[in-house]
């Protein structure tokens, strides 16, 4: 395998390969399902299909993040990392942080009359537009030494064993 290299395979036919411009740090992700649309209920998280797997080197991990375009929506990227080794679909877990019901729906698509008025109501964020990004992030090599915690304290820093609100910033 190329250390350089990230290899995607399409899972599904209308998955879409991630992609970036040389000046951008991330790739774009974009969601693949069958439906017309995908409801995000207020407050709730759904692993919303990609339809893409990867293969890329050991010495990288892939993160997810929301996009500025949709954390001005309300749109929230939960945590989301792709381990080299991962061959499955990769899922983005996505919540809905507004108080109106999230829907992602395919430009063609018409939501059917019977909808709740809750529906009628909620943000609708287009289905063929990136919904999270991805982040390649080296990870250094690390060993793991365990030694007595009466050792590891001995390890001169700033902050010591203070907890939250101890920097009193």
């Amino acid at each position: 395998m190329d250390k350089q290299m990230i290899y995607f395979s399409k899972l599904k036919e209308n998955a879409i390969i991630p992609s970036k411009r040389d000046e951008d740090g991330a790739f774009d992700i974009y969601a693949c399902f069958e439906e017309e649309y995908l409801v995000l209920e207020p407050h709730t998280t759904v692993m919303v299909p990609t339809g893409i797997a990867s293969a890329f080197s050991s010495d990288y991990v892939a993160i997810l993040k929301e996009r500025g375009s949709t954390g001005t929506k309300g749109i929230g990227q939960r945590s989301g990392v792709i381990d080299s080794g991962y061959r499955g679909e990769w899922l983005m877990p996505i919540t809905n942080h507004n108080e109106v019901p999230l829907i992602i729906m395919k430009k063609e698509s018409v939501l059917p009359q019977s909808l709740s008025e809750d529906l009628r109501k909620a943000i609708i964020y287009p289905y063929e537009k990136a919904l999270s990004q991805c982040i390649m992030v080296e990870v250094p090599k690390l060993q793991i030494n365990e030694i007595p915690y009466e050792e590891l304290v001995q390890f001169q820093s700033q902050r010591g064993t203070g907890r939250l609100g101890s920097s009193g910033k």
